[in-house]
């Protein structure tokens, strides 16, 4: 699979912590791409704090944007209390619309065992069924969910259990969260020998491994996240809504009470002998640690900025909010650094600032990378790319809506998908596909009316719609996968997509009710007794549901 820059964002994400001590600038007097990482350098960057800014644009100029923070977190988390025991690892991570999406198109599904979409194994309520499939994790949460994660080691599972009530107390109390449990599991010699008969010896006592989803909004989520970084660097430059108000976005929080007890666990799983964990291999590059360290980042993926007429971009202005009146500043005591990925067809004219003799920043034409050691750089206006006029075609946009925006079973929505040329400039060879819901659903739903469209030529102003009308027949969550557009300018074939939609059609209770009765049940006392029990029964049933776990999603 070739990667693309929007792949660049999710290894971003997900290899944060290591990106920041291999690429981080080193301190003003040396080169803005560590050539000498050493112990030392580690432990500045863990114990005085680092923080990146990593955007990338993609050939239709649309952004990806990570901010992240790495060192001692905030005292607010009590990461040296007591009940963090045994606790080696604590993480935060909520996302919203289709990030993962880009995360298991990046590992591949077959990583996570999905081979059928969700809809084999895995039967939901919208599929007038039971059951659940492990597998299918994702598939129930959806794409928009929140998940506190934490792991014990080497303690009882009676200490466990008390310091995760404990911690989870302390996360409501401090920080407002409510969470539902989702696993509860511990992996020791009896677990092995329930599994698989034979006593196998594990290089620990016990394993407790805790996943909660976490029910506050989206946006609470973010902003704990960004509550517990350091105020003083870019953070107080960022517009946070750039992060809960984006198509698809997601945040994380990775805290490690005591770093040297995971240092310990890394090596004890290095098994001895000639093999070599690459993690075992890092950790032994770095100072004697101990103590907390966390890392926290957010992100977003965000729609076409740039077109036709564009020939600069503001990092902060632009893709993080940043007022035009404020400026921007590093983290103080600590090390900051801006990165830019850019796309082949943007051809770059100049940045700013630029000062390559001091060796403060530097491009790379080949990677297509454009880095500034924001350490040596104070009160900024902005990190700014420029590049030829015309270098993104127009500005054409692609929406879904949802009339009515919900329904109950048996009943009806009429879906549009609408296409909108905004740019001064006419594209060619529209076509616009919105035809998975049947096939996800083959037979939840029923499915009337256009589900592709196509124009020769799109002008400056004019749109493209079609509209279908879909029946559903059960309760549930059903997920709308994106609906694809292609068009042409200037010889080069683009595409776009909405987000993955998720239209939910509850059970209406009263009307339920009414139904019993209109279907020809008697109004005699016994069998009105009985049709009142149903009701109850039924209502009851609905309620369990939702309190027990919610509807799903697939």
């Amino acid at each position: 699979m070739k990667l693309n820059k929007k792949h660049a964002f999710v290894i971003i994400a997900l290899g944060f912590l290591l990106s920041v001590p291999v690429s981080v600038a080193a301190n003003s007097s040396g080169a803005v791409l560590a050539q000498d990482v050493n112990q030392d350098f580690f432990f500045n960057l863990i114990n005085n704090g680092a923080e990146v800014v990593f955007t990338a644009i993609d050939e239709q100029g649309a952004p990806s944007v990570v901010y992240g923070q790495l060192g001692v977190p905030s005292d607010d988390l009590l990461l040296g209390d007591p009940m963090y025991q045994g606790c080696v690892l604590m993480a935060l991570i909520a996302t919203h619309g289709e990030l993962l999406n880009y995360v298991l198109d990046l590992v591949g599904g077959d990583l996570f065992n999905f081979t059928d979409g969700g809809s084999g194994g895995f039967m939901a309520q919208q599929f007038g069924g039971g059951g659940f499939d492990p597998n299918s994790i994702f598939d129930m949460l959806g794409t928009d969910f929140s998940l506190l994660i934490n792991v014990f080691i080497n303690v009882d599972d009676t200490v466990a259990q008390t310091n995760m009530a404990a911690i989870r107390s302390h996360l409501h109390t401090g920080f407002n969260f409510d969470f539902s449990e989702l696993v509860n599991l511990r992996i020791d010699q009896d677990f092995i020998y329930s599994l698989t008969g034979e006593n196998v010896t594990l290089p620990f006592s016990g394993i407790n491994l805790f996943v909660y989803k976490v029910t506050n909004p989206f946006e609470d989520a973010v902003n704990s996240v960004l509550d517990v970084m350091d105020p003083s660097g870019f953070i107080s430059s960022i517009d946070r809504t750039v992060f809960t108000q984006a198509r698809a976005s997601g945040a994380g929080l990775l805290a490690i009470p005591d770093m040297g007890d995971l240092m310990d666990l890394i090596n004890d799983f290095g098994g001895g002998g000639n093999t070599t964990l690459p993690a075992s291999f890092l950790l032994s590059q770095m100072p004697d640690l101990q103590g907390p360290v966390a890392i926290a980042a957010a992100g977003y993926i965000g729609d076409q900025i740039l077109s036709t007429n564009s020939d600069e971009l503001n990092i902060f202005g632009d893709l993080l909010g940043k007022p035009s009146t404020s400026v921007v500043n590093g983290i103080s005591g600590g090390q900051s650094l801006v990165a830019a990925f850019l796309p082949d067809n943007m051809e770059l004219t100049g940045y700013s600032p630029e000062n390559e003799a001091s060796n403060y920043t530097y491009y790379d034409n080949n990677s297509r990378i454009v880095f500034w050691n924001a350490t040596a750089f104070e009160d900024q206006s902005d990190y700014t790319l420029s590049f030829t006029p015309g270098t993104f075609p127009p500005l054409v946009t692609i929406a879904r809506t949802f009339d009515p925006d919900t329904t109950i079973p048996g009943g009806s929505t009429e879906v549009t998908v609408s296409v909108y040329n905004q740019g001064t400039e006419p594209v060619q060879n529209v076509s616009v596909v919105d035809d998975m819901i049947q096939t996800n659903y083959p037979v939840s739903v029923e499915v009337t009316g256009d589900q592709t469209g196509s124009i020769a030529t799109l002008q400056p102003g004019e749109m493209l719609n079609i509209t279908y009308t879909v029946n559903f027949k059960y309760e549930g969550v059903y997920a709308f996968a994106p609906a694809q557009l292609s068009y042409d300018y200037n010889s080069t074939t683009f595409s776009k997509h909405t987000h993955t939609d998720g239209y939910t059609v509850t059970a209406d209770p009263i009307g339920l009710l009414q139904q019993m009765f209109w279907d020809g049940y008697p109004y005699t006392a016994i069998l009105g007794g009985g049709v009142a029990l149903g009701a109850i029964v039924n209502i009851a049933l609905m309620a369990r549901r939702r309190g027990g776990g919610g509807t799903y999603q697939v």
